[in-house]
């Protein structure tokens, strides 16, 4: 399912594709509004599921035509497979070892930001519950897109 960022006619085709794995439809949608708010310019699929990132990842069945990723984005409370079972697969996997991978997380605990660190996550934020909260994970995760570093 591609929740693309909204975009005017105005602006440019997004330049980087992303994926994002979260099974919360309202967090989706915040993260997707405030990814505008940031000024990202990204093409950004969601899948639902562990096994369905992991199959986006791979180009496996319904995803066998899944664009070449920039960056993936992951809520580790998944069904079916993990957030830290699909981080450790991608970092298995020799042709998405480089790929940026942001976790996105409403856990506290403070070992589950070391494992997923230490599993090879790029970034670790934490959802918030207010709108400034989410636009500045939005900033931070954009600034890790090839070519859109800031400052």
């Amino acid at each position: 399912m591609n929740i693309g960022v909204e975009q005017s006619s105005l602006e440019p085709e997004p330049k980087c594709v992303g994926l994002y794995v979260e099974d919360d439809d309202a967090t989706a949608y915040l993260f997707q509004k405030a990814l505008v708010e940031a000024g990202a310019s990204l093409r950004l699929f969601r899948v639902t599921d562990g096994e369905q990132g992991l199959a986006f990842l791979l180009r496996k069945g319904v995803y066998q035509d899944a664009p070449v990723l920039d960056l993936v984005i992951i809520d580790l409370s998944l069904p079916k497979r993990s957030g830290f079972e699909l981080l450790a697969a991608i970092r298995q996997t020799e042709a998405l070892k480089k790929t940026p991978i942001v976790v996105f997380s409403s856990s506290t605990l403070p070992d589950w930001k070391e494992r997923a660190l230490a599993l090879g996550a790029d970034l670790f934020c934490m959802k918030c519950n207010d709108w400034n909260g989410f636009v500045e994970t939005a900033k931070a995760i954009h600034s890790l897109l090839p070519g859109y570093a800031t400052g």
